[in-house]
């Protein structure tokens, strides 16, 4: 048995052998780069805007030609000229006049302002002219988006190595970043073994049970930025085992975890299964509740990963042990986000190991309160269902009301 944080260390290290350091990167649709990590920095190659435009509809004009208007004593420019949102012939403004503009249209060489169209007084001078009165100064830029004011060529805007959000592709979009350079997902086999699993679609008979927990360790590597592979449901039998691994191996997956045949059992196949197949093991039990008997062996390019069969147990350890080495391969640094909360309820706990309890946590103002869910047992199916976070208790330590405990929320 070795230290939870030893485990951690240890998994994380095999992203170096399972990493391909010359073909992790692809270049993918900027439709499809939602939710994918970013491969590359980006790095602005032009301006945005790429010209000084107008942020309102209104008048273009220069400032100085509007000095000392007020409501009682305005000034009157004769409107020369218009320009719309996407015009690319843009003339000057002549002197002592103003141009009708739109907003995203471009501003006219020697307009400084524009003054909105509901700040002036439209009316008609001799033979029709358009004129505008001005009942106060505007300030120079008032109205005015410049070039390069968003986005300035040559900056920095995405670090490599982010999830790439809706904001990010507005970005990437607007700068015409198309493909994306993105890491590539890497895929993970993920397979049930026990003698008493079905599939989910087949009638419930005495002794048996549905096989649920591998839908919920495929999910959570989707969460973690990786592609499940179902392995499917294995009978407790050492040869089927090896022969799901071979299979792996012919199909160059880099990581294959399963649930279930990892205690110490006449029926849990799994560590035998691992050294048959010629896996060197790293470790076969971790100082944790629930999901202490997590058994990891390499093979080169290879990993392969074995969880308890308590759903409870399962998922509990595929998130803090798995789910952050999946991001790593994905090429990103996920993690359960850890904060501190106040205890509403006592957990009083004897064990040595340090163990992990359903909650469910709300924010108070600037306090964060948690409250251990009931029935905290590795069988349970539906306390990750209904909780937000697991609360993390150390070792033979008793948490009273009202004092603090560390949270991690779940993805």
């Amino acid at each position: 048995m070795i230290a939870l944080k030893d485990a951690q260390e240890i998994l994380l290290r095999q992203l170096e052998h399972l990493v391909p350091k010359n073909n992790n990167l692809q270049q993918i649709a900027l439709w499809n780069a939602g939710g994918r990590v970013l491969a590359k920095d980006i790095i602005a190659v032009e301006n945005f805007p790429a010209f000084d435009r107008s942020l309102v509809d209104g008048f273009a004009l220069a400032a100085e030609d509007a000095i000392g208007a007020t409501a009682e004593k305005t000034v009157t420019l004769a409107v020369k000229d218009e320009v719309a949102a996407g015009s690319d012939v843009v003339n000057k403004l002549i002197p002592h006049t103003a141009t009708r503009i739109f907003t995203g249209a471009p501003l006219p060489l020697g307009a400084d302002c524009v003054v909105k169209q509901e700040e002036v007084l439209e009316t008609t001078g001799s033979c029709n002219e358009q004129m505008i009165q001005i009942m106060q100064p505007p300030k120079k830029g008032e109205g005015v988006g410049y070039k390069g004011e968003d986005i300035a060529a040559g900056e920095l805007l995405i670090n490599a190595g982010t999830i790439l959000t809706a904001a990010h592709l507005g970005v990437l979009a607007t700068l015409g970043v198309d493909p994306v350079p993105v890491f590539k997902q890497p895929v993970v086999g993920v397979f049930s073994t026990g003698n008493e699993l079905i599939e989910v679609d087949s009638h419930l008979r005495p002794g048996k049970l549905r096989a649920s927990n591998i839908y919920v360790l495929s999910e959570i590597i989707r969460r973690a930025g990786g592609v499940p592979i179902n392995l499917g449901i294995v009978p407790d039998s050492v040869e089927e085992v090896i022969k799901i691994y071979e299979e792996a191996e012919r199909r160059a997956i880099p990581l294959v975890v399963s649930t279930g045949g990892t205690a110490s059992g006449d029926y849990d196949v799994i560590k035998e299964a691992m050294d048959r197949f010629s896996a060197q093991r790293l470790f076969n039990k971790v100082a944790i509740r629930p999901g202490a008997p997590v058994v990891v062996s390499v093979k080169p390019k290879q990993l392969l990963i074995g969880l308890s069969g308590n759903p409870g147990g399962a998922t509990v350890a595929m998130l803090i042990l798995v789910y952050p080495l999946i991001a790593g391969l994905a090429g990103a640094r996920r993690c359960l986000q850890r904060y501190q909360a106040l205890l509403e309820q006592p957990i009083h706990y004897k064990s040595s190991f340090c163990s992990y309890f359903w909650g469910s946590y709300r924010q108070e103002g600037s306090t964060i309160i948690v409250r251990p869910l009931e029935n905290q047992f590795c069988g349970s199916i539906k306390n990750y269902a209904n909780s937000n976070c697991l609360i993390e208790v150390p070792g033979g330590k008793n948490i009273m009301n009202n004092e603090p405990v560390a949270i991690l929320t779940l993805p």
